[in-house]
């Protein structure tokens, strides 16, 4: 990765913290850039999100983790002092590293790790084993791992004999290429699977990370969040515009109170949220608190309001497809609260220290 081993800039002007803001920001992107290959991503579009890379070239040593570790950590640290210090990650990671960071393990589940971190292959793999009977799939408890550059790469899954210049068969468990997967173990396969693909390949990078990480911040610090507010206290919220969201916004269905009264009020109570409120309103419908480049018009899926066959229950979605499925209310008041409930149920507060 040129330029990342000797990164220095000399300013001529005392700090007041716009000098460390800049360097910060151009450490992060050279670090979480895709084109440097020491992260990548599940899929080529704007919004797809940035993972540790299991087929890293050889040049970019473990040690580049424990940096960007530091790094990240560097910046929760000074985030924490406020004021002219805070400093915020410019990069959207993927939800199974962020939830390995703090220590949790990888599930297929709906609305889970695989459906916002690689949907293509949520949609065409998982939900396919998850709506299909298994008895004739001749599926077994193994996954066929591909490497680009025709390099088999070591990896701490059972790995089989049979393999080739370009790929090579590994194990889920202990027998795996023996064992068929049925309906009765499915779940029992797509949680070994989502370990497998989202963790083990890319063990050590993360271990590294983390390892630099935890020289800033404690472990145990980082254990009291979860994926969601450790993106928000890591990486910010962004500018999230009003205008932007409503212009590019597509409603799916409803009936003319939903599309006249239901959208008017829910537009009037999103105008009226916060910036961390808007973030998280974000969060429980893409996955990411964070738009990729070009705001709202870029992500792809369009952000959809689903008009939902039902009423007084609160909103869910469809991180997926980028869809928020809303009830249809019967006041403002009560999309407002509703509202409310589903973006913050469950969250503690951003405090660090």
């Amino acid at each position: 990765m040129v330029g990342l081993s000797h990164f220095i800039l000399y300013f001529s002007a005392l700090d007041w913290g716009g000098p460390r803001r800049e360097w910060f920001e151009l450490i992060c992107k050279a670090l979480f850039d895709t084109t440097n290959q020491l992260f990548t991503r599940f899929s080529d579009t704007n919004q797809a999100l940035v993972h540790p890379n299991p087929n890293r070239p050889a040049h970019l040593r473990l040690k580049m983790y424990e940096f960007a570790g530091r790094l990240v950590g560097k910046c929760l640290y000074e985030s924490s002092l406020g004021g002219a210090y805070k400093q915020l990650v410019r990069a959207r990671f993927t939800r199974s590293f962020l939830a390995q960071i703090i220590g949790l393990r990888m599930h297929y589940k709906v609305e889970g790790y695989f459906e916002t971190d690689d949907p293509e292959f949520y949609k065409s793999k998982v939900c396919f084993i998850l709506n299909n009977d298994m008895s004739e799939m001749e599926l077994v408890f193994a996954e066929e791992k591909y490497n680009k550059s025709d390099t088999i790469l070591e990896t701490p899954i059972h790995i089989l004999s049979l393999s080739s210049a370009s790929f090579q068969v590994v194990e889920l468990m202990t027998g795996g290429a023996q064992t068929p997967v049925t309906n009765a173990n499915k779940i029992f396969y797509l949680n070994l699977l989502a370990q497998y693909r989202l963790a083990s390949q890319v063990k050590e990078e993360v271990e590294h990370f983390l390892k630099g990480l935890n020289e800033l911040v404690p472990e145990n610090l980082l254990a009291i969040f979860d994926e969601n507010e450790l993106e928000l206290l890591m990486c910010g919220t962004g500018d999230i515009n009003v205008s932007d969201f409503k212009a590019h916004a597509v409603v799916v269905g409803g009936s003319w109170h939903f599309r006249e009264k239901v959208m008017r009020w829910f537009w009037t109570v999103v105008s009226s949220l916060t910036q961390e409120e808007l973030a998280r309103l974000l969060q429980f419908t893409t996955g990411s608190s964070q738009l990729p480049p070009g705001g709202f018009a870029a992500l792809c899926p369009s952000f959809q309001i689903i008009a939902a066959p039902t009423h007084s229950t609160l909103p869910t979605a469809h991180t997926c497809f980028n869809q928020l499925c809303l009830p249809t209310y019967d006041s403002y008041e009560e999309v407002h609260r509703m509202l409310q409930l589903a973006i913050s149920e469950g969250c503690e507060g951003f405090g660090m220290l």
